[in-house]
């Protein structure tokens, strides 16, 4: 087991350190920080189901440092080596970063070791897919994975995976009509060697935020998590909670847990909002997102348990979450606050214990994050937490 000490030691490149105190005389864990690996922008983190800490970043041409011109880049996070091992290429061919995040790309592990990729090309009003061999040294050419439902497609979509279960979801429909709008999806049953049909997955009546994010993940080998933006009568842009059943044969039916106050937000523009899901240790869904400029977090299998995570720095605005649990329960938020279309804005967190209990935190100094990218959180093997921005 590799500690955060011994991390240090190997150079990985702190750039700041908490130290999170409980009641006891011990540290119960601690936050490591590091700026993405490559100098890159908008990592996304994931945590597979068998505890291996994957990482999925874009980073820009050697040959045209002042271009957004670059590539999607993966890597493993090797515990016994304290390090990220080495970088492969993700992308076929090169693309224009876009400065929103609501643009990122998405990361899912399968059952069988397979890293499954997809991002959105706004120029090309496109989606994008790929997926690894088990062994994730080397991935498939990228291919168009929507042919049909691209109409006013501006955000990006997401996918999630659960044994040679993989799903993608995206929002689509008329720009100027978005209380139409709705999310869709493809399923595949073959660990995305082929997908189905392009399916409506919403209720129409809901909408759909056009240049908000979502969140989607597997609760079950049958049951999908969509936590997505509405667009009600054009202004009811409240974080809905949809969970679509059946998925691992044809998706049947489809029900929405009751929106809570802190989800409902009434707004005529557009709220360029993200959100994040991820499990706890004992397998309930959570999920963090943006509520009127504020970070909310939410146990999916509590609803009861819903509550703004933290006042900001300054009155600014809080955006682009994200959350992870570590094996004792324990689990850290963390967001950027002070965001703009050309600034990163500063980089904000807060941790809890397994009970819920806000730990104490003493940052040493403020991080502020790069241009056009955002924080990323995992759990380590050693139950130490990993900040990347």
């Amino acid at each position: 087991m590799v500690t955060l000490q011994k991390m240090l030691k190997q150079g990985i490149g702190v750039v700041a350190l908490i130290v999170l105190l409980g009641s006891g005389e011990w540290a119960l864990a601690e936050v490591f920080f590091q700026p993405t690996p490559d100098n890159g922008l908008q990592p996304r983190l994931v945590q597979a189901q068998d505890g291996s800490v994957h990482l999925l970043y874009f980073k820009k041409r050697l040959d045209r440092p002042a271009a957004r011109e670059g590539s999607l880049f993966y890597r493993q996070y090797l515990p016994e080596q304290g390090r990220f091992g080495n970088a492969v290429r993700v992308s076929s061919q090169a693309f224009n970063l876009q400065t929103v995040s609501i643009s990122r790309a998405s990361m899912a592990i399968d059952g069988a070791g397979r890293v499954h990729v997809m991002w959105y090309l706004p120029r090309e009003a496109q989606y994008l897919y790929t997926r690894s061999n088990p062994e994730r040294t080397r991935f498939e050419p990228q291919r168009s994975i929507v042919q049909d439902n691209l109409e006013g497609i501006d955000a990006g979509g997401d996918v999630a995976a659960w044994g040679q279960e993989v799903a993608i979801v995206w929002g689509a429909g008329d720009l100027s009509q978005e209380h139409e709008r709705s999310m869709f999806g493809r399923f595949s049953h073959d660990g995305g060697a082929t997908f189905g049909d392009e399916i409506m997955l919403a209720n129409p009546d809901f909408g759909a935020c056009a240049c908000c994010s979502m969140a989607v993940d597997y609760a079950s080998a049958s049951d999908l998590i969509v936590a997505y933006r509405s667009a009600i009568d054009g202004i009811g842009r409240h974080m809905q909670i949809m969970t679509v059943s059946n998925v691992d044969q044809s998706p049947s039916s489809v029900s929405y847990a009751e929106v809570q106050p802190l989800q409902q937000w009434e707004a005529t523009f557009c709220p360029l909002s993200t959100n994040d899901i991820a499990f706890n240790a004992g397998d309930q869904p959570w999920l963090v997102f943006e509520t009127e400029s504020r970070i909310i977090k939410m146990n999916l299998d509590d609803p009861a348990s819903i509550a703004a995570v933290a006042d900001p720095f300054t009155e600014t605005r809080q955006k682009n979450p994200a959350i992870a649990f570590n094996g004792r329960g324990e689990y850290v938020i963390a967001w950027a606050e002070a965001i703009s279309h050309s600034r990163g804005g500063r980089l904000n967190l807060r941790w809890y214990d397994k009970e819920g209990a806000e730990m104490a935190l003493h940052w040493q100094e403020a991080i502020e994050l790069a241009d056009f990218t955002f924080p990323a959180v995992a759990a380590m093997p050693d139950g130490n937490f990993l900040v990347l921005y």
